[in-house]
Order: C-alpha cells, then structure tokens, then sequence
C-alpha cells in the first residue's frame, strides 16, 4: 500500500467464539468504509476420533456427523448475512495450525489487513493475546488489527505503543494512514533498573527530558505530514508497559471505549 490508500482485501481471523465476533464487526465496518473485500479465515482442529470399525462413508447418512468444513461455513455465512449482506464475502475454512491456516490464507488472497479478537479481555497482559495471535503479530508481513470492544462507529481513539524503534514507527505510519479521522496517542514507557533504590521522583526527574525529546525525533522521523504528527499526543510515562496499561486511568480513559491497537504492527517491514 501506498501513503493515502486504504487496504483494498481484509482478512479475518475467526475461532468463531464471542470474542471474535467483535472483530467481525469492526472488519465489516472498515470494509464497507474501504469498499474493500473481506475473506473470513477460521482454522479445524483435526479430528480426534474414528468409528472403531470401518469408516465415516460405512455409516448410514443419519449417523454420519455433519462435515466440519461445511458447518463452519454455513455458520459464517449465516453471520455475515445477518450483520451486513452487501459486503463481498469470500469464506475461507481449512484444517491445521490456525496461525499458519490464517497466514496461509491472508497471503493467497493478498491481504492488506488481518483483523482479529483477543483471547482474553486483559489489556496487553500476556494471556490477553493468545497464542495464535501471538505469532501472527510476530510472522504476518502486513499489518495486524487486534479488536477489543463491539464496533459501533469509526474509530475517535488509537493508542500506538513504541519503543522508538524502526518496526514501531510503521505502526505508527499505518495508523495515521488507516485511522486519519481518528486521534492518535503514542504511548512509551521505560523502566530504569534499581528505580527504587533512586526513588520514583528522582527518576522522573533524570528521565525528564528523554522521553520528548525520543518523541518529537521519532515523530520527525516516520512517514507522515508534518499536520498529522503535531496531532499526536505524547504518553511518556515510568514503569512497566503491560502495567500501566492495564492499570493507569489516564491511559483507559484515552482509549476507551472505541480504541484500536496497532502495537501488532511491530513485526511489519517498512
């Protein structure tokens, strides 16, 4: 993709559970805004069990199980039907690791975007990914949107979390170009090792200048317009990052309750 364009065909990752249904909303809101194509992706299990004796085709068809494949299709249409029919659908269900099915098919429909849910309702603890989402993050050549709450309207927030590094800096680029309507926070957190031998306010006061000024080279540095990176509001803070996002008001109250998180943008390549 280009600066200013919006992806064009979106993938998402389904395990078909509640949780996923609130990335079936967002990804069928951002299709309908990008006119883009949408292709569901859901991963079988392999099947555990076998008659003792002969085969599934042995059995007369009333005790034969319903194939897997087709039942999770025909419930994934069903879904869509019901939420917005106008979309264009592709549904795609096959057996294996569900990280490598969804990797698998997001590349063999040329993707822009994965859209996903998350595996537990804990912000960026470390069961909060899961993981399968764990490893798309880590192994997916485009971007990844991880979606938290039910979609109602288009993004107002997004929190871009960094290191200031070069990986971080395309989730930041990908967010403004995705989101232009939305307000954009980048969030850094350092931790100093022996901090409490110094004493949190001794910290922040060697760390004063650090952060802005890690901030604004950052800023200048990534792929978007001058207007664009004055909008973004700085969140430099001490501590731990899984911490404080769970905890801190500040930050819950900056991305709640329609936020995005494009911290899964860390392993996209420039």
């Amino acid at each position: 993709m280009t600066q200013g364009t919006f992806p064009r065909r979106i993938a998402l990752a389904t395990d078909l559970s509640h949780r996923c249904d609130r990335a079936l909303d967002r990804a069928l809101l951002v299709a309908k805004a990008w006119q883009a194509e949408l292709t569901v992706i859901h991963a079988l299990a392999p099947p555990e069990d076998s008659p003792l004796f002969g085969s599934l085709r042995d059995l007369p068809s009333w005790r034969r199980p319903l194939d897997p494949v087709r039942k999770a299709r025909d419930r994934i249409y069903r879904d869509l039907v019901r939420e917005d029919p106008s979309i264009d659908i592709v549904v795609h269900v096959e057996t294996g690791s569900p990280a490598e099915v969804v990797l698998g098919a997001a590349r063999a429909s040329h993707a822009d975007l994965i859209v996903t849910g998350v595996a537990r309702d804990e912000l960026l603890a470390r069961m909060f990914l899961g993981d399968t989402v764990d490893r798309l993050i880590r192994k997916s050549p485009v971007p990844v949107l991880i979606v938290r709450d039910r979609a109602f309207e288009p993004y107002r927030t997004m929190l871009v979390t960094t290191d200031f590094s070069a990986s971080s800096r395309v989730a930041l680029e990908t967010a403004v170009r995705l989101f232009p309507e939305a307000g954009i926070s980048l969030f850094h957190a350092y931790d100093v090792p022996f901090a409490g031998y110094l004493g949190r306010a001794e910290v922040e006061k060697q760390f004063e200048g650090y952060g802005k000024d890690a901030a604004d080279k950052f800023l200048a540095e990534a792929g978007i317009a001058p207007d664009a990176a004055r909008k973004v509001s700085r969140m430099i803070e001490h501590g731990v990052p899984e911490g404080l996002l769970r905890t801190m008001p500040r930050i819950r109250d900056a991305i709640s309750p329609w936020w995005g998180l494009m911290a899964a943008a860390w392993s996209m390549r420039p």
